[in-house]
């Protein structure tokens, strides 16, 4: 009997070892985790450079293999070719000469949710979102702080967050653009696999609204950012083209606030290359 208790002790001790060893980081060098990847102080700007291509391009090799999203194809894949088709294919301002798919349903107004086409971009603005959420669960001050950040960049840190709220406040008014009342995320939400909650027109606008004001406070001022990189005034350009449909989102003209945006982007002093 005593042999027996022992016998069980050791199996309960052993199985306990086991758990806890399954609770550790990997430790296969190809796995690279996010402890990995910030360990470098450079990464924060790659990682801001991913969420700019996300926009460009579908994978990690191009033209295409290792897509950033299985199950699509990575041509009609790619986000603004497919903001493009979505936008300018029901108009009279474009006519596609090919047959792809469903392609010729756009010219034809005879879409429907079960489009390819609208579920590849729809697929990838959230891929996106989903992208800009965790650069901003990454690049909290806690997470800075444990990770001994200095001073100096943490000041860059801050203007490349404002930045990927912007970017985020981008895809999230094509979204409601295309589609309206969208599945909601944000860094606040916990990682893994849930169903969001579908949120209103006229909440999804607000938000959108106060994202680009808060942010365009941290952004660098007009024209004095790296080429390609977003300033204030790309901020103010999404605040105009959002007042300008205002009353198509949420029933409410804006047309005063456009006005005001618009402005501001005039007064910067851009001309044309």
């Amino acid at each position: 009997m005593k042999f027996k208790i022992l016998f069980i002790t050791g199996v309960m001790l052993s199985l306990s070892a086991c758990f806890k060893d399954l609770d550790t980081v990997p430790l296969d060098p190809d796995e690279i985790t996010s402890a990995v990847v910030y360990d470098d102080p450079a990464s924060y700007k790659h990682v801001l450079a991913k969420l700019y291509a996300g926009l460009a391009v579908t994978g990690q090799q191009g033209p295409a293999g290792q897509p950033d999203i299985s199950g699509i194809d990575e041509g009609f894949g790619q986000y603004l070719r497919g903001y493009w088709y979505l936008q300018e294919l029901p108009t009279d301002e474009a006519v596609i000469g090919w047959n792809d798919r469903t392609i010729k349903d756009f010219h034809e107004q005879d879409w429907d949710a079960q489009d390819v086409f609208i579920q590849a971009f729809y697929s990838r603005v959230f891929y996106q979102i989903a992208l800009c959420n965790e650069f901003l669960r990454e690049t909290t001050d806690a997470k800075l702080d444990s990770r001994n950040v200095d001073a100096a960049l943490r000041a860059e840190i801050k203007t490349y967050r404002a930045e990927a709220r912007f970017l985020r406040a981008l895809s999230y008014w094509h979204a409601l653009d295309l589609f309206r009342a969208v599945p909601f995320v944000t860094e606040e939400d916990n990682v893994g696999s849930f169903f969001p909650e579908q949120i209103s027109a006229d909440a999804l606008f607000a938000f959108i609204e106060q994202e680009l004001r808060d942010a365009a406070q941290d952004m660098v001022p007009p024209r004095q950012n790296e080429y390609g990189r977003a300033d204030q005034a790309a901020a103010w350009t999404l605040l105009a083209k959002l007042y300008l449909n205002a009353e198509q989102y949420i029933g409410q003209a804006k047309y005063s606030e456009c006005i005001e945006y618009c402005q501001k982007v005039i007064d910067a002093g851009y001309t044309l290359e």
